[in-house]
């Protein structure tokens, strides 16, 4: 409700007379809505003469243009000054002061309104008064992002926080009635984790070396590339994804080992076998490696040492990042095609370089043949070390049948024979049971519960079929010797014996490699890290959990 002037209030002064027209045109204006120009002019006439009536107008214009701190101001100020001389304006300015107490009290009840959002939401927000130290009080009011609280006037903070950011905060003065809005981008806080490796290696963030595995630290959130480094092992690249988080994160590596040393020893082998074969061309048919003095030994000794170091140093460049499986069948692959290409030559030509020749190309021939199966097929450690493993023994079981001939055909030697007169039974034993044991372990690569079974197992088997031969053929040799008192006919007696023993080691240790040794399987080199919920827990293609490194990973994902 205005306040009007009692006639002749303003009096005959000019000054008295000018603030009279700014009142007349703010109270027009008032009643007309234009809130903004009754608030100057209510302004100049307060100026010109501070009357209560002005005094009590001018909050009630503060208080339509919603300027509740100034109509509150202005309300007290009104209410602190005294009374009028005049009896009417008296009586009116106390029926203004009634009025002007129920709008106070109804402004200081009058909350501030806080919006508050933040990037990323949600995010937790809380208020918190000042203190005049300057120091904040508990929280009055808190909720999450985005959201809206109100409080009453006075000086407050507003803290954000969010589980994987810094927390973040902004002190304000909030009026009667004033709607507030803040917006706060929250920063990141880089993501803890843990990363382990079986066996330790170095560890490469973004080509940035970080240290030795086991790494602890914090890293920035965002997409890595993690790349994981230890001699003789697989290089591993992983990408990693790290997301917003407090919690650490922990993963876990195996790392698969190259096929680098068995590249060594392919490679050494291979060179010593082509420095042999270089030097029998050079010998010719007279004085040949294969019936050369005990004086001169050291002529095939430095013609397959050099070449010996040569094969080793470029095949294990050439292995480097090679895999295990990879290696494997090259490696498999040249010596069956060696023995294959032996035998060919030894049984049709035995008195020429023939053999040599053709191991050499028979070798290079297995070779390229290994390496195009690998690239088409990739088959599995297991199932190259069970391939292997078979033509293994198969021609040791023809080498063995080629002595067991010697000693009724002595001229079916090849060491320390001159070439005139030698004949290819050995030849041909050693191609057959070759070709027999190649195709027996193709055969059996492809059987589920062999092509499982892990390199280390197929080494075992191994093992005993090695033991179980060296038991049996000592035990009929002397047994042998026992009863005929002759060399040669004791080891008539202790081929088969080896034979037999070959075949019982074989079968028994492939038993109890089966029930006693747990099958430890590689993982692939393109698949992802594995986050561990437990440090003691492990994972593989067949772990408790099911877990394989080919599953996506990472609350950051690897």
């Amino acid at each position: 409700m205005l306040s009007s002037l009692p006639r002749g209030a303003w009096g005959e002064d000019a000054a008295r007379a000018t603030a009279a027209v700014e009142f007349e045109s703010a109270h027009r204006a008032f009643e007309s809505a234009d809130y903004e120009s009754a608030q100057k002019h209510y302004t100049r006439a307060y100026q010109l003469l501070p009357h209560p009536s002005t005094l009590y107008n001018l909050a009630l214009t503060h208080e339509r243009l919603l300027d509740y701190e100034a109509a509150a101001q202005a309300f007290e100020q009104f209410l602190a000054m005294p009374p009028s001389d005049e009896p009417e304006s008296a009586r009116l300015q106390q029926t203004h002061k009634r009025l002007a107490e129920r709008s106070l009290k109804r402004l200081r009840d009058l909350p501030a309104r806080i919006s508050a959002s933040a990037v990323p939401d949600p995010a937790l927000v809380s208020v918190h008064p000042l203190l005049s130290s300057g120091q904040p009080a508990p929280p009055i009011a808190q909720g999450s992002t985005p959201g809206i609280f109100t409080v009453p006037a006075g000086r407050y903070r507003l803290r954000y926080s969010r589980d994987g950011y810094f927390p973040d905060e902004i002190d304000f003065d909030a009026h009667i009635g004033q709607a507030l809005l803040f917006s706060r981008q929250l920063k990141a806080r880089p993501r803890p984790l843990r990363i382990e490796a079986t066996p330790p290696a170095k560890l490469f963030l973004d080509d940035r070396f970080l240290g030795q595995t086991p790494f602890v630290g914090a890293i920035e959130l965002g997409s890595h590339r993690l790349r994981i480094e230890r001699p003789f092992h697989l290089t591993q690249l992983r990408p990693l994804e790290l997301q917003p988080g407090s919690t650490r994160l922990h993963y876990h590596l195996t790392l698969e080992p190259s096929g680098r040393i068995d590249m060594i020893i392919g490679g050494a082998l291979a060179g010593a076998g082509l420095g042999l074969m270089v030097l029998r061309l050079f010998q010719g048919e007279i004085e040949n490696i294969e019936n050369m003095p005990l004086r001169e030994i050291y002529k095939p000794l430095i013609a397959a040492a050099l070449p010996a170091v040569v094969g080793a140093t470029v095949a294990g460049l050439a292995g480097w990042e090679m895999p295990v499986s990879e290696a494997q069948l090259l490696i498999g692959s040249g010596a069956w095609g060696s023995m294959l290409g032996f035998g060919i030559g030894l049984g049709s030509q035995p008195q020429w370089l023939l053999p040599h020749v053709l191991a050499v190309g028979g070798g290079l021939v297995g070779g390229t043949v290994g390496m195009a199966v690998w690239r088409l097929a990739k088959p599995r450690s297991g199932a190259v070390a069970v391939w292997n493993s078979a033509a293994l023994w198969s021609a040791h079981l023809g080498a063995l049948s080629w002595a067991y001939v010697i000693t009724h055909k002595p001229e079916a030697t090849f060491l320390g024979r001159p070439p005139d007169g030698r004949t290819g039974e050995g030849g041909w034993a050693m191609l057959g049971s070759t070709v027999l044991g190649m195709s027996l372990g193709i055969g059996l690569a492809h059987i589920p519960q062999l092509a499982r079974l892990s390199r280390r197992q197929v080494a075992y088997v191994d093992l005993g079929a090695l033991v179980g031969g060296a038991c049996f053929g000592l035990t009929g040799l002397g047994i042998g010797y026992g009863v005929s008192g002759d060399w040669i006919d004791a080891t008539r007696v202790a081929i088969p014996a080896t034979m037999a023993g070959i075949g019982v080691g074989l079968l028994g240790a492939a038993l109890l490699v089966r029930r006693f040794v747990p099958t430890v399987s590689l993982p692939s080199d393109s698949g992802p890290l594995i986050e561990l919920k437990s440090p003691s827990v492990s994972f593989g293609p067949t772990g408790p959990t099911g877990l394989t490194l080919t599953t996506t990973l990472l609350d950051g994902q690897f």
